[in-house]
């Protein structure tokens, strides 16, 4: 008896792994970049530049980042150039294709204005948490007023009292 009550608590215990059926999955999510032959990534790769810059949909990528995601662009047509589709590369090649490709992904993902962001947090004065969402764009564009509001009441002269 013994036994089975150990494995009657193993069994309830366990993942359980249920079939998924395509009418419950998620939609999939269309990614930034995928590079297919060369004609299609130059398209992609003059989309993605500028959306980099300021007011575009990656408008407040870091310079870092944004080094990082150039730097890919270059790997990816160079092996594009290389050997004109994906279907005719070595197998290393496509391994480092995907690879560049994936790391713009997410580096663009990451910074993508659209990006909902949301917070499960207490205000202050109180104990009960909310929740509140707002776009990476939202939270970036406030982030900017602060830093531009700090060096506003930085660079104004301050009175003191009782002079």
């Amino acid at each position: 008896m013994n036994r089975f009550a150990t494995l009657v608590a193993a069994l309830a215990l366990s993942p359980c792994i249920l079939p998924t059926s395509d009418a419950h999955a998620a939609p999939p999510v269309a990614k930034p970049l995928v590079a297919q032959s060369l004609d299609s990534f130059m398209q992609d790769q003059a989309r993605i530049r500028k959306d980099m810059q300021p007011g575009g949909q990656y408008g407040y990528i870091s310079n870092l980042e944004k080094n990082r995601v150039e730097a890919s662009l270059a790997q990816m047509q160079n092996l594009l150039t290389a050997n004109k589709s994906k279907a005719d590369m070595p197998e290393s090649d496509k391994v480092a294709l995907v690879n560049a490709q994936e790391e713009i992904n997410g580096i663009l993902e990451h910074n993508d204005n659209n990006r909902l962001v949301c917070e499960h947090v207490a205000p202050v004065g109180s104990h009960r948490p909310v929740t509140t969402c707002h776009t990476y764009a939202e939270i970036m564009a406030q982030r900017e007023r602060q830093v531009n509001d700090m060096r506003r009441m930085q660079a104004t002269p301050q009175h003191k009292a009782g002079g």
